[in-house]
């Protein structure tokens, strides 16, 4: 839990500015997203003007966010988005890498602030203007702004509601992660009180996929290959994948978790080959593997759970040797 000390001093940092620039980390998820809708709406009822920032197109399937405020997208606006704002806040994210689109910006910006639930982090928002906020034992960043909002006195309304009871139900997979705990649910119920309708919210997120999606989940489950006595699940994603699907990438989000409900597993590694050629890999565990730790190895970060890595060099190297690294973790 964060005291509420700290949670006034995030307030008092925000009074210091009004046109905060919000960021997030680069394909955004629902806690993401969540967190820059919310935030953008209470801070307009603190008197701030505040410019939500997304380094790529909105995605679609948080389309019910998508009219809560009016989004901005980083290369069609930098230049003006740099000379109008007077501070900096970052969440969901402290990592270089994932925003990487402002990264050679941020030492020269202005004063700067992250909140995050991240337990790997780079450093960030350290000069003696800027201000950190971290609590790794939060289930979403969008369970810390909840709690924020309530200690600080920002009145909730049914939009913010909704926006911070996204990031929390998808960050937690609908309360079924190890990440839920009695604090998550006590806040979901509180989110709920204030007009959420949760089931509206879940039909929006996961009864609205077109056909190529589950067209590529298919292609994805046909590739699935286990490691380490059956411990280690290992799918992967090609460029011709989602051209058989008529896919695209926006539409990998959560499809790492499908080979979870492989009882013998522990492990589950997921291999998406981007357009450029790079190699985008998503790592998750039920009970014991630090996957955090396995992804730093490769440049990337995370929860022991869940965690994610962009490491350089092309398929057939990243491959195998993420594979080989975990296969040792696990004992194998």
């Amino acid at each position: 839990m964060i005291a509420p000390d700290d949670l006034h001093n995030v307030r008092a940092w925000f009074e210091g500015c009004q046109r905060p620039l919000l960021v997030t980390h680069r394909r955004p998820d629902g806690d993401a997203i969540g967190a820059l809708a919310a935030m953008t709406l209470a801070l307009r009822e603190l008197g701030l003007a505040p410019t939500p920032v997304l380094f790529e197109p909105f995605p679609p399937r948080y389309g019910l966010l998508q009219d809560m405020v009016q989004w901005h997208l980083w290369d069609e606006e930098r230049e003006r988005l740099r000379t109008e704002c007077d501070a900096v806040a970052i969440f969901d994210t402290c990592s270089f890498s994932q925003l990487e689109p402002i990264a050679a910006w941020l030492p020269q910006a202005p004063r700067m602030l992250v909140i995050d639930h991240h337990p790997t982090r780079d450093p960030l928002a350290t000069r003696p203007q800027d201000l950190q906020l971290f609590d790794e034992s939060a289930g979403a960043v969008c369970l810390i702004l909840a709690e924020w909002v309530k200690t600080v006195g920002v009145p909730l309304n049914p939009p913010m509601a909704t926006a911070l009871f996204t990031g929390l139900a998808t960050d937690c997979g609908w309360f079924r992660f190890s990440n839920t705990d009695a604090r998550t649910l006590q806040t979901a119920a509180e989110l709920a009180e204030a007009g959420v309708a949760p089931v509206v919210i879940w039909r929006a997120l996961h009864e609205q996929d077109p056909p190529q999606k589950l067209r590529l989940i298919g292609r994805m489950l046909q590739s699935l290959r286990l490691h380490a006595d059956n411990k280690l699940a290992v799918l992967t994603l090609r460029q011709s994948d989602f051209a058989a699907a008529g896919a695209d990438h926006s539409m990998t989000e959560d499809l790492v978790n499908e080979a979870g409900r492989i009882g013998c597993t522990e492990a589950t590694i997921l291999f998406t080959e981007e357009p450029d050629g790079s190699v985008r890999v998503n790592l998750r565990s039920k009970r014991t593997l630090d996957v955090a730790e396995l992804a730093v190895r490769f440049g990337g970060g995370g929860h022991a759970r869940a965690a994610g890595a962009r490491p350089p060099g092309k398929w057939d190297e990243v491959v195998p040797g993420v594979i080989k690294a975990t296969i040792a973790a696990l004992g194998n």
